[in-house]
This record gives structure tokens, C-alpha cells and sequence, in this order.
């Protein structure tokens, strides 16, 4: 077996003395190896071997950067990885090449849309603090991170990035599928936080499944921003939470006579209340 062949054996188990007497020896940690152009960063990185990923780093800094055949960094990698101790070195590759955030490979995709299946919430979470940007970004397939956090039912990553990029919750694919959608029907948990940040059109209101109860608690925010958004979200709700709220707005109507108008956000916020506490 050659040096290099070697090397990436011990940075697969993570052996870090096997490393270090194999560097010393001549090894080239900037050498790729198979057929895929792997180098020993980016099978240390995978596998969640911090101690070695630094020594391959001491070595060889520029291999932080560096690209397989496919065009995956050492960070696509980490963010691939399955243990929990990935997430050490996803902080690390983010430490020494942070650029790498950005990283796009052979198939579009981004660190964050490596991770945004199945994998930590936390390693999810650090490369969209390292650059928001990428939960925007596509792929060929019209897919953002969220399309893959949806259709792995990854919820917590859902959440995660829906914040971050409210917009792509409608963005559909090339088969015309949106991420809510694809993670129906555990989207309704969902909705109401989309709602009260996003304002949204009639057609994307319609697209919402009816009824819809949880939507009731966007309300207040819903109705402060749009009275025909009110209307239409109201048009979502169950029967019975309608006729609640037809209830307390006469009752309202009848407590107001005569006096200064309420706020929006007030008047919302005891109609989301009758419905909520129902």
C-alpha cells in the first residue's frame, strides 16, 4: 500500500499517531486518492476525527479549500457526516475556510444543503450563522435547503430555515412541489409562523389546507399588516372558530360604540384570543 493510500486509511479510522509517523514519513496531505479525488482531510472531515482534520491542517493549510472530482470541499464533507463529533469539525473547517459556506459542488449544493436532510439541528444551525445566504441558494432541481429539510420530515430544520428564508416556503421545484408541501401535514404547525412574518398573496393563501386551526394565533400579526389578509385567513379557519369570531367582533362592535376606535393589533389580539382559548 502506498503512503497516500495509507494515509487516508488512517484518517478514515482516525489513528492519529498512524498520521502523524506518515507525514513525517513524506505523506502528502494535499495528494488525492480513488476515483473520486478524495484527500485525507476530506475522509478525517466525514468522519468526525477532529485530532486528525487539525494535523492534516498543519500539513497542508490550503487543503481546507480544496475540492474531490465532484467539487465537495472538506466542509461539504463534515456537514455529510453522520457522528456527533462532526460538528467540531464543521466549527473548525468554518475557522480556517470560511468561504467554503458558500461552496457550491458538481450538483449545486452548498454545506447547508448537504446537512439540511437528516443531520444535527446544530450542525445546521452553525453553517446558517456562517452565511445566511446559502439558505437561498438552489440547486439545478430548484431545491433550497428547506426543499431538503422538508422532504426528509427534518422539522426542527423546517423551522430553522423557514426563518431564515421565509420566501422559499412557495418556491417550487422542478416538478412544482414547495417545501410545505413536501412536509404536509406536518405543515400546519408551520403555517402560522409563516404567516405573521410573510406577507403573502391570495393564491398563496389558498394553497394553505382549510381549515387550518393554527392559523388563529397569526391573527393579531395578519390583521396589524393586512385587513384582506385577515379576510383570507379567516377563510382558512374551521367553522366553528368562525362563528366564534363573528360572535366577538359583534360583541366588539356593540363594546365600542361611541368610543376611540381599538388598534389593529389590540383588536386582533381578542379575536385570536376567543379562538385560542375556545
Amino acid at each position: 500500500m502506498e503512503r497516500g493510500d495509507e494515509l487516508i486509511q488512517a484518517a478514515r479510522v482516525g489513528n492519529e499517531a498512524a498520521v502523524r509517523q506518515l507525514l513525517a514519513a513524506g505523506a502528502r496531505a494535499d495528494q488525492a486518492s480513488g476515483a473520486d479525488g478524495w484527500l485525507p482531510l476530506h475522509v478525517a472531515s466525514y468522519y468526525g476525527h477532529e485530532g486528525v482534520v487539525r494535523l492534516l491542517l498543519e500539513a497542508a493549510t490550503a487543503t481546507a479549500a480544496m475540492t474531490d472530482y465532484h467539487g465537495q470541499t472538506a466542509l461539504h464533507y463534515a456537514a455529510l457526516g453522520w457522528t456527533p463529533a462532526t460538528l467540531a469539525v464543521v466549527r473548525l473547517m468554518l475557522e480556517v475556510a470560511p468561504n467554503t459556506a458558500l461552496a457550491v459542488d458538481s450538483c449545486g449544493f452548498t454545506p447547508l444543503r448537504r446537512a439540511a436532510g437528516d443531520r444535527s439541528i446544530e450542525v445546521v444551525r452553525l453553517l446558517l450563522s456562517a452565511a445566511p445566504a446559502a439558505a437561498a441558494m438552489l440547486d439545478a432541481r430548484q431545491w433550497g435547503p428547506i426543499h431538503v429539510a422538508a422532504s426528509h420530515s427534518n422539522a426542527a430544520s423546517v423551522q430553522l430555515l423557514l426563518e431564515a428564508a421565509p420566501e422559499l416556503a412557495f418556491a417550487q421545484d422542478n416538478e412544482c412541489r414547495t417545501p410545505l408541501q413536501m412536509f404536509s401535514p406536518r405543515s400546519a404547525s408551520l403555517f402560522a409562523d409563516l404567516v405573521a412574518r410573510l406577507p403573502l398573496s391570495q393564491e398563496q393563501w389558498h394553497s394553505f389546507p382549510a381549515p387550518c386551526p393554527d392559523l388563529a394565533r397569526a391573527l393579531p400579526a395578519v390583521l396589524q399588516r393586512s385587513a384582506a389578509e385577515a379576510v383570507w385567513l379567516v377563510g382558512r379557519l374551521a367553522e366553528g372558530q368562525r362563528a366564534r369570531l363573528r360572535a366577538t367582533a359583534l360583541s366588539l362592535a356593540r363594546v365600542k360604540r361611541g368610543m376611540p376606535p381599538l388598534p389593529a393589533e389590540l383588536s386582533g389580539r381578542i379575536l385570536a384570543l376567543c379562538l385560542l382559548g375556545a
